[in-house]
């Protein structure tokens, strides 16, 4: 499949945007790259089915608690809103999210909105007849009753069953979720693949991946530990693809010194 690449940069001082439209047999992929407080809303600049293909944040002044995460692509307003905050939302972060913008023939965008404590599950009623595949477009999460550790975060789809975690160690505070998803034709996909995999002692990891453009159906990002080591502050946080593996980074500002951490990541290749 040919892609052309529009990137979006956005700085306090600057800013670069470029505009196409996705068509038939292509794919753009469509980044913000910036650094920010809070919630931002920068701008994107193709036209298309925004299929998520990666995330990542990066608190630049050191770990802190969370209360908000979001990479959500808000096509009538031409932006994607990108949140990691943690209550009063004024440390400063990097962040990079991107989006393989493709044809929107065929497929059914979709939305979910709920709220939770811990994990849970919930019923999809939006599933077209035929043969298609779930793919995340976007994600928003918050706890409503203010920051905390993390130790648990993730979204994926089984049987029309979307499950959803946002969690400390004990996982009994209330959060309010948003899922933006896609129903793909088969035909428009390639290779479907899950990896689940445990990471000793560092705040990174990778995988291994099939080769060309590839968009995220589910993921999470899980602590393995119990008790006080079952949580930590949170720095960095994302799963990146790149040519032929998967960047997966979990961790606060020691992470050679926290407790396990696992990763699930589900994508598929683009036909």
């Amino acid at each position: 499949m040919k892609k052309a690449r529009i990137l979006t940069v956005v700085t306090a001082v600057a800013g670069l945007l470029a505009s196409g439209v996705a068509t038939a047999g292509a794919a753009q992929l469509d980044e913000v790259i910036g650094t920010a407080h809070g919630t931002v809303f920068p701008g994107v600049g193709v036209s298309g089915t925004p299929l998520l293909g990666r995330f990542q944040y990066h608190f630049t002044g050191g770990d802190h608690h969370i209360r908000q995460v979001a990479a959500m692509p808000l096509p009538q307003q031409s932006a994607v809103e990108v949140t990691f905050a943690d209550e009063n939302g004024d440390d400063n972060y990097s962040y990079l999210v991107a989006h393989e913008v493709v044809d929107p023939a065929g497929i059914v965008p979709a939305s979910f909105h709920g709220t939770c404590k811990g994990q849970c599950t919930a019923p999809l009623s939006t599933r077209p007849a035929g043969d298609f595949v779930f793919v995340l477009s976007g994600f928003r999460f918050g706890f409503d009753n203010g920051d905390h550790h993390l130790d648990m975060i993730g979204v994926s789809e089984s049987g029309s069953q979307l499950t959803v975690q946002y969690k400390d160690t004990n996982g009994d505070d209330p959060f309010t979720y948003d899922v933006s998803y896609a129903w793909v034709p088969r035909s428009r996909l390639g290779f479907l693949v899950s990896v689940l995999n445990t990471v000793h002692a560092t705040g990174t990891a990778n995988a291994a991946a099939l080769g060309g453009e590839k968009v995220i159906r589910g993921f999470f990002l899980d602590n393995t530990a119990s008790g006080d080591a079952g949580d930590n502050h949170i720095r960095d946080l994302g799963i990146e693809a790149e040519a032929t593996s998967f960047n997966f980074q979990y961790g606060d500002d020691n992470p050679a010194d926290s407790a396990d951490w696992r990763y699930l990541i589900q994508y598929a290749t683009l036909a």
